[in-house]
């Protein structure tokens, strides 16, 4: 998960963008202005910056211009966004400023996340890297001028449109009134079907009974930690957490009281999470608890305080006392224990079977 800051001064459009993001695993940050965006900068430190070329000043440009002039060694990873009559320019003033990567359709969702992928699994620019850009070889000049050319064009459409408009300014008036109806329409549509979207994926990403996230999302979200770890060199551990004797409980208090132990053995890991680990109800009453840049004593202190904390707990089901419940867990940690996030889960779920044939109520290690 990398954490980008979208810089644009239009809601929806930052808005659009943060959807795409988060459903996709990122933490997103909005700025609606340049000066924002750089203290926002400062404070977060995010792992990339989306920005709007035609944002009002600062905009993209001068905002990648004045990073530039920040105190520290590195730069932030850049991606433009630009719409498609403005690519061309837009590519000269990435090209000024060092950026590599350019959205030209930010309504290509699929083309958005190639972009952010890529610049995500660029190095981190350097200052000394960045180009310098001398006033004489500035592609602003030429960029300006056909803008220019522009300009003169758009003020005699304007003169032709003011004749058109003491024409039939009441009729004007009237579709006016109706584009903005339409829009506004459209707005409310399309907000109502990001929410309705919303709500779909996280019910197909989340088990109904515990809330947690569930085993798709899992197999979805080891990949993309396992490119993360190897890019940031950083370690990902995988613990496997089982309920012992679950059966036991569902045989004795029904299946009711075992639909309780599972909210509630599920709210305590929860209460034990940090916000970046992904916590998984793998299957019945298995779980899976995946972690990055974690130490390993750390990682065995968190599995320890699971397997203390649950004990604890107290579990009625119609005022009858439920427990004490107990975990078995394994843990297992790449690259040490496997050379992808795949078989890192594989060696947690033996190191499990491992704690579980050996009395249960105790953790063991990925060999």
């Amino acid at each position: 998960m990398a954490t980008i800051l979208i810089t644009d001064d239009r809601t929806p459009s930052r808005r659009y963008l943060a959807t795409v993001l988060e459903l996709n695993g990122h933490k997103v940050l909005e700025a609606e202005s340049g000066a924002q965006a750089l203290e926002m900068m400062r404070a977060a430190l995010p792992d990339l910056l989306l920005v709007d070329v035609l944002m009002p000043h600062p905009g993209g440009y001068q905002l990648v211009q004045r990073l530039h002039m920040e105190p520290g060694p590195m730069l932030p990873r850049v991606v433009f966004l630009a719409p498609a009559y403005m690519a061309s320019e837009a590519r000269l003033l990435a090209q000024a400023c060092g950026v590599a990567h350019l959205v030209a359709d930010i309504d290509d969702s699929a083309a958005l996340l190639a972009a952010v992928e890529a610049a995500l699994s660029d190095p981190p620019p350097r200052r000394e890297d960045a180009q310098t850009v001398e006033a004489g070889s500035d592609p602003l000049y030429p960029m300006l001028a056909r803008l220019r050319g522009r300009v003169v064009e758009l003020e005699t459409a304007n003169a032709r449109l003011e004749r058109s408009l003491a024409l039939g300014a009441a009729q004007l008036e009237v579709v006016r009134s109706a584009l903005d109806h339409e829009v506004v329409k459209r707005l409310w549509t399309e907000q109502d079907l990001t929410q309705e979207n919303q709500r779909l994926r996280a019910e197909s990403v989340r088990d109904p009974l515990t809330g947690l996230y569930n085993r798709r999302y899992l197999e979805e979200s080891l990949a993309r930690e396992e490119s993360r770890a190897k890019r940031s060199g950083r370690p990902l551990s995988v613990m496997m957490i089982d309920i012992d004797h679950f059966k036991r409980c569902n045989d004795t208090f029904g299946h009711a009281a075992g639909d309780a132990v599972l909210r509630a053995v599920s709210r305590c890991m929860e209460s034990l999470s940090r916000t970046e680990d992904i916590l998984c109800r793998y299957g019945g009453e298995e779980f899976v608890l995946v972690m990055t840049n974690m130490a390993p004593a750390n990682l065995r202190q968190r599995a320890e305080a699971l397997r203390a904390g649950v004990p604890k707990l107290r579990i009625e089901h119609e005022q009858r006392p439920i427990g004490p419940i107990t975990l078995s867990i394994g843990l297992a940690i790449f690259p040490d224990n496997g050379d992808n996030a795949y078989a890192v889960l594989q060696a947690a779920d033996a190191a499990l079977y491992r704690a579980k044939t050996s009395g249960r109520d105790r953790i063991a290690v990925g060999g």
